[in-house]
């Protein structure tokens, strides 16, 4: 009976070190998740998606003129020399903005789209995934192109706008706020 009670306790010490193994190696298995892509992302999204919703910004780009006073139609748009300069600064720290956090820190889409990470922001906590990461990312930079497309054809035209043009400026002064609010619906719930 010596031997049967030793062999039980043998038997029972390897199944708890096969136990113990089993559960380190799948321990092993979870992958630690890099926070400084997320971080590089989180803090892009939030710093241009403030700098393009910025008030004295969209209210320099709503001070166009007109060249004539017609009451039936206050188009096309005209914007002075000194408009013209201000809206040339937003567009240089939109532009050093964006190619500030667009280095090495910053992650490709590839990385992005592996990503399943659980946000706790607050009493809020959702599940962020890389392919919503990645169309809300897409979505800002289309939103930034167009943007800086605008302040960019203000410039070029020395601020002398057609009618597509002006209504150009409308659009986007229409649709940039509900974009970036989509966007960042995405990251900061």
């Amino acid at each position: 009976m010596g031997n049967v009670l030793k062999r039980k306790i043998i038997a029972c010490l390897i199944c708890s070190i096969m136990l113990i193994l089993m559960v380190v190696g799948c321990e092993a298995e979870e992958e630690e998740f890099d926070e400084k892509p997320l971080i590089a992302v989180n803090n892009y999204v939030y710093e241009m998606s403030n700098a393009l919703l910025d008030d004295v910004l969209l209210a320099d780009l709503k001070g166009w003129s007109r060249d004539y006073y017609d009451e039936d139609d206050d188009m096309p748009f005209y914007y002075d020399e000194e408009r013209r300069e201000w809206l040339a600064e937003h567009l240089n720290d939109l532009e050093a903005l964006r190619s500030s956090h667009m280095d090495e820190q910053f992650p490709t889409a590839g990385e992005i789209s592996d990503w399943e990470v659980v946000i706790v922001r607050g009493d809020h906590e959702w599940l962020l995934e890389g392919e919503a990461v990645n169309d809300a990312l897409h979505k800002l930079e289309e939103i930034y192109n167009e943007f800086t497309g605008v302040l960019k054809m203000i410039e070029d035209n020395d601020g002398e706008l057609d009618m597509a043009q002006s209504e150009r400026v409308l659009e986007i002064l229409e649709t940039i706020e509900p974009g970036v609010n989509e966007v960042r619906e995405v990251f900061f719930r």
